[in-house]
């Protein structure tokens, strides 16, 4: 399979005065594209900051992380944001929507950066909306949607750019079971349609759906597993 990203003695380090804090200790994976992948750990293993790492949200402290064969390690910062939104899309536990925007606008968010039309924009936007399922809810605002709902918004705004690689923070976390499920069955279809989608999680329901477990444990992944 080809490799989509490449992580290589990745350490991240936060500093406070004199004190130093190791998140991720000489982290090395490969991810191939097409994977689904769940990683997992207790609270302040290092999960979620490795999640921003991928994500190009944060950058290491030391180590170098290749996309597409690119290192990123000199990368401009401009260049940074335009690779992320172009090659990313991100799932949050608590959706990360405007409140003040409809559902179509939150979904045309991240097509804005492109050069593209309004008219485009909002074409985009309404196919995506149409295919999690909430045509009916176009026009609604966040607080007027079900959780569920919600959720389906963050996979269509996620999805809009055409990202080679998902990223999921606790996508099920704020919903209940059915809900959770419900959601967890989008991403195995956007899975079987060939994205890439790490997904993090406490739910052991949600990563025996996933075809790889990792599992990080102060900073360095203890295990590594395929099913």
């Amino acid at each position: 399979m080809e490799q989509l990203i490449q992580l290589r003695e990745i350490k991240k380090i936060y500093r406070l005065k004199h004190h130093e804090t190791c998140a991720l200790d000489g982290i090395n994976l490969n991810i191939n594209r097409g994977e689904l992948i769940a990683i997992m750990g207790p609270s302040g293993s290092g999960k979620s900051t490795l999640l921003n790492i991928l994500g190009l949200i944060d950058s290491p402290s030391e180590g170098d992380f290749f996309l597409k064969g690119s290192s990123l390690q000199n990368i401009k910062n401009h260049k940074v944001h335009k690779t992320r939104n172009q090659t990313i899309g991100f799932v949050f536990q608590f959706f990360a929507l405007l409140k003040d925007y409809s559902v179509l606008d939150n979904v045309a968010l991240p097509l804005t950066y492109r050069k593209s039309t309004h008219k485009d924009r909002v074409a985009k936007a309404q196919l995506f909306i149409e295919k999690v399922g909430l045509k009916e809810h176009m026009y609604k605002k966040p607080d007027e949607l079900s959780g569920g709902q919600q959720q389906r918004t963050a996979i269509a705004r996620a999805l809009v750019g055409d990202p080679e690689l998902i990223l999921a923070d606790e996508p099920t976390g704020n919903l209940d079971r059915k809900t959770g499920e419900e959601i967890m069955n989008i991403l195995q279809q956007l899975h079987e349609e060939g994205k890439t989608i790490i997904i993090v999680t406490h739910d052991l329901e949600v990563a025996k759906r996933c075809k790889r477990i990792i599992e990080i444990i102060d900073g360095k992944i203890s295990k590594d597993q395929v099913q």
